[in-house]
């Protein structure tokens, strides 16, 4: 207990004084507000003339961190801190972090931390490896909270449900699908290649009238694709179509598109065949690569111009630029370019 400064109003003009206090910001939040009989006692930073204040008892209000160094300050050392991995992906009310060998018997403080600080959270997973096989999923470890691994994530004004520990997801992507479906104009038709649980095509159609075939080989991620179309339908002036099969058997059944989505920045250069037999004269394909930041774009235009040979098309460069850092000198690059 210590000692506080209040204001003391009568029950009746409590909120009007309370009000006054704000606006002047002379409320104290270390400490909560108190009754006494008749009246009400606001905590206060300083006495306030023209109000009556009075000094009482109070318990002090836990400061909550503001951030993971905060929260941990007193759970690791400097060196410790030079190791800890302050960003983290947030997916719905799941968070997933990478914590480094030299923290691992921290991880459950640091997992435990991240919950304290944002209450939206509820469960928090660690990497435990690259994304592997050909659905790219990431091995995951519970850290902390609720032994769940669905969750509904936000984006846009479209909802999605998802599995983290069994579809590929990327929240970083989040500027990109906006920047894609700002592109976008009512009426186009759309090949959306390495769909996942929808999120490009949910975002596009959610803002244009268009029709997008969703095309999704996990048949996991596939089942939460219908499943997100149908969560959504209320809110989408397009209409998308789910499509479960490998991109090269489904592109000879698709009619030609105004516009093609590649996110398969690892390996996708292996499908641009069957980008260029969907995409029609004038369309554009939006191709995403991995690529060094020393040399971000010539691997990739290098790719296009093959494919492009291969399948007696020209191209049109429209935009290159980099979409997210990846890893350490590694960008995640795209390039917007039309076939003619």
């Amino acid at each position: 207990m210590v000692k506080a400064v209040f204001v003391r109003a009568p029950k009746e003009k409590a909120q009007e004084v309370k009000e006054k206090l704000r606006e002047k910001q002379l409320l104290d939040s270390r400490f909560n507000v108190k009754r006494e009989g008749d009246f009400i006692l606001f905590p206060v930073k300083k006495a306030v003339p023209g109000f009556k204040t009075v000094r009482a008892e109070a318990h002090e209000n836990p400061v909550k961190p503001r951030s993971l160094k905060e929260a941990l300050a007193k759970e690791l050392s400097d060196s410790e801190f030079g190791k800890l991995v302050n960003s983290f992906d947030t997916i719905g009310s799941i968070a997933i972090i990478e914590v480094p060998p030299e923290l691992e018997s921290k991880k459950r403080l640091i997992g435990r931390a991240i919950i304290e600080i944002h209450k939206s959270i509820r469960t928090v997973f660690r990497k435990k490896g690259g994304r592997q096989g050909v659905y790219r999923i990431a091995p995951l470890e519970l850290i902390a909270g609720e032994n769940t691994t669905e969750t509904i994530y936000k984006e846009h004004g479209v909802r999605m449900e998802l599995d983290v520990s069994k579809t590929y997801f990327s929240p970083r992507l989040s500027e990109e699908r906006r920047r894609i479906a700002s592109l976008v104009r009512d009426g186009e038709m759309i090949a959306g290649l390495f769909a996942g649980v929808g999120p490009f095509p949910l975002v596009i159609a959610r803002q244009r009238k268009c029709t997008a075939y969703a095309v999704e080989l996990n048949p996991i991620a596939f089942e939460y694709l219908e499943k997100n179309v149908e969560l959504n339908s209320r809110v989408l002036k397009g209409r998308i179509i789910p499509i479960h099969g490998d991109v090269r058997e489904v592109a000879r059944q698709l009619p030609q598109c105004d516009r093609v989505l590649m996110p398969l920045p690892k390996g996708g250069e292996d499908f641009l065949d069957s980008a260029f037999l969907v995409c029609k004269p004038g369309g554009v394909i939006h191709f995403y690569q991995f690529a060094p930041d020393s040399d971000l774009y010539s691997g990739a235009l290098g790719k296009i111009k093959e494919a492009a040979k291969r399948a007696r098309r020209r191209v049109k460069v429209l935009n290159k630029k980099v979409v997210r850092p990846y890893a350490p000198r590694v960008s995640q690059v795209v390039i917007d370019f039309e076939v003619e």
